[in-house]
């Protein structure tokens, strides 16, 4: 799969989180195009404004709308988009809330752009693979 140019949107309302995340997967080298939001509904707005978004990956605690919801929303709207959770506290009822939704990769913080940059690789590889007709071969 190629993944040049996919576009990842990173949610998170700690500006220091989402800032060194978003330029450790960004480099010259990295092959994504990275948008940012501080909070789900500025997410909602960028997809919303009819960006394509191959993979959200969001934060859960956060102010106006938290990441349960922009999940909710994004399921409902853009259903094609993958996502995967940030979080820095996994509780069986986080985990129950999320499948409740849906079936998404959780990481928890603290995390590196290294690893966050191979999981982003490996769902995307995922949710391509999971999307192709039957019968055809991934390239």
């Amino acid at each position: 799969m190629n993944i040049r140019r996919r576009r990842i949107l990173l949610v998170d309302d700690q500006e220091e989180v989402l800032q060194s995340l978003a330029e450790g997967l960004s480099g010259p080298d990295e092959g994504f195009e990275i948008l940012t939001a501080e909070n789900g509904g500025k997410a909602l707005e960028i997809f919303r404004a009819g960006h394509k978004i191959d993979l959200l990956v969001t934060d859960l605690e956060m102010p106006e709308m938290n990441g349960f919801e922009l999940l909710a929303n994004v399921k409902k709207d853009f259903p094609a988009t993958a996502a995967i959770v940030l979080t820095g506290l996994l509780t069986p009822e986080i985990k129950e809330r999320l499948k409740a939704i849906g079936d998404y990769v959780c990481i928890g913080k603290p995390v590196g752009p290294g690893k966050l940059r191979q999981r982003i690789i490996d769902e995307l590889r995922r949710h391509s693979a999971e999307s192709m007709p039957p019968g055809q071969n991934e390239k």
